[in-house]
């Protein structure tokens, strides 16, 4: 169940992202990895992390702005972009995303997603993209790179504002030597899941 038109209508020069999860999920590694490009691309970098006890599976939020914006806090209904790598946290952050917002959710199928959810989603013609994100990470032995298929995931469907080759460049930078062929297997992977899903709807289009 997908809502909205399927269309970024992000520019790249003014984004407001959120991502979420748990400890250990690698959302501090996400958020990270959009500042860094951010500065690629030659935007100010703004944000600010909340977690709780992380080594005990607490709750791990960020907030990331990239462009001109003063705060580094984002208000609720103002986000475009949430990347979510655990479901209840999903739950918890959803008011944070504007009308017409896009959530990425790591989950096995969207039919697990709480189904009274899906009224306030239409409501505010939010875009839901759910993918098992973790699963893809355990298939290559690497359980830790779950938020970089995900990711990966969701520059593919081209409903976010950048590029491929760009996030690729900034995984290369921030990425550890020794998880650099991992992580960039874990991206191309999810890339090309996305990338399958958006040349069928065009397809069905008639695009």
């Amino acid at each position: 169940m997908i809502y909205s038109s399927q269309k970024s209508s992000l520019p790249a020069t003014k984004v407001q992202i959120i991502f979420c999860g748990v400890g250990g999920q690698g959302i501090l590694f996400a958020s990270r990895l959009f500042s860094e490009l951010g500065i690629k691309l030659g935007l100010n970098v703004i944000g600010s992390e909340t977690h709780g006890m992380s080594q005990r599976g607490g709750s791990v939020t960020a907030h990331l702005k990239l462009g001109d914006f003063q705060s580094p806090m984002i208000r609720s209904a103002a986000a475009d972009i949430l990347y979510s790598f655990e479901e209840n946290e999903t739950y918890k952050n959803l008011k944070f995303l504007r009308r017409g917002g896009v959530c990425f959710v790591d989950l096995r199928s969207q039919d697990q997603f709480d189904k009274n959810i899906f009224n306030y989603l239409q409501e505010k013609e939010i875009i839901l993209k759910t993918y098992d994100a973790s699963g893809v990470a355990q298939k290559i032995s690497s359980t830790k790179s779950a938020n970089i298929v995900l990711i990966g995931y969701s520059i593919g469907t081209g409903l976010v504002p950048f590029k491929e080759k760009d996030l690729k460049s900034v995984l290369e930078l921030v990425s550890r030597k020794a998880d650099l062929k991992k992580a960039l297997e874990a991206f191309e992977i999810g890339f090309k899941e996305g990338s399958n899903l958006h040349s069928n709807k065009k397809r069905k289009e008639g695009k």
